[in-house]
C-alpha cells in the first residue's frame, strides 16, 4: 500500500502527460537541452528508431525500498522516465522529487534525477546514472541520449531520401559535489584537475602515476574514488 501511494503522489504531482498508445496518433517530443520542438506521426512506419534507450517497458523498482514492480523505459529525447499502468496508459514520473531512485531488474541500472548545466550552458533537470556511490561527496554520472533526426528529401536524382530517425548519441560524464548541481566533466586532465585546486597536486600525481584516461568509465570512476579520500 506505501509503494502504491508513492507512485500515485509521483504521478498526481507532476505527471506531463497520460495517453493511450492505441488511441493518439502523433506525438510532440521537446528535445532536452537543444529546447527543439518535433511533432511526428507514431503510426509512420518510416521513421527509424525509437526515443527510448531499450523500446519494451521492462520491470523496475522505483525507490529502493519498494517491493511493488512497475514496467517502465526511458525516454532519452525528452528525458522522462515513462510508467505503464495498469489501464495501457502512459504517464511520467515526477523528476522534479528529490531522492527517488528508478532501478531496472534486468541490468541492475539505476537512474536518479538531478540538477545539471547541459552542453549549450543551459540548467535542466534531468536522468543521470550514478556511477558512484550518490551519498559521496563526489559524484560520476552519466547522461544517456538520442537525436530525433528529421527526414531529409534527396537533392538530386542521384541521392536517396534519408527517413527519419532516433540516433543513439555518446554518452556524456558529468560531475557534481554532494548537494551541488551537475556538470559536465572537462576532457582534458589539466581542466579536470583544476575542479580541485585544493588538491592539485596529488590529483595529478595519481592521473599520471595511474596512466588515467579521461574516455573510460573505469578509470574515471577510479580517479573520482580517489578524490573522496582526500
Amino acid at each position: 500500500m506505501k509503494s502504491t501511494k508513492l507512485l500515485t503522489i509521483l504521478m498526481l504531482c507532476g505527471s506531463l502527460f497520460a495517453f493511450s498508445q492505441d488511441l493518439i496518433q502523433t506525438q510532440t517530443l521537446v528535445e532536452s537541452g537543444s529546447g527543439q520542438i518535433y511533432t511526428f506521426d507514431r503510426s509512420d512506419k518510416t521513421i527509424q528508431g525509437t526515443p527510448y534507450i531499450i523500446d519494451e517497458f521492462t520491470p523496475a523498482r522505483v525507490t529502493a525500498d519498494t517491493e511493488k514492480i512497475y514496467n517502465l523505459r526511458y525516454n532519452a529525447i525528452t528525458d522522462q522516465m515513462e510508467v505503464q499502468t495498469e489501464k495501457n496508459t502512459i504517464q511520467a514520473i515526477n523528476k522534479n522529487i528529490e531522492g527517488v531512485k528508478i532501478t531496472f531488474l534486468k541490468d541492475e541500472k539505476t537512474y536518479q534525477s538531478a540538477n545539471y548545466i547541459n552542453e549549450d550552458g543551459i540548467a535542466e533537470r534531468g536522468y543521470f546514472i550514478f556511477v558512484n556511490n550518490v551519498n559521496a561527496k563526489v559524484n560520476l554520472l552519466i547522461k544517456e541520449s538520442k537525436k530525433f533526426i528529421e527526414r531529409r528529401p534527396a537533392k538530386s536524382s542521384y541521392q536517396d531520401t534519408k527517413p527519419a530517425h532516433f540516433k543513439r548519441v555518446d554518452d556524456v560524464f558529468y560531475i557534481m559535489l554532494k548537494n551541488n548541481t551537475a556538470q559536465i566533466l572537462p576532457e582534458k586532465k589539466k581542466d579536470m584537475i583544476k575542479l580541485f585546486p585544493e588538491h592539485s597536486d596529488k590529483i595529478e600525481d595519481f592521473i599520471k602515476s595511474n596512466k588515467i584516461k579521461t574516455s573510460k568509465k573505469e578509470d574515471l570512476l577510479e580517479l573520482i574514488n580517489f578524490v573522496n579520500t582526500l
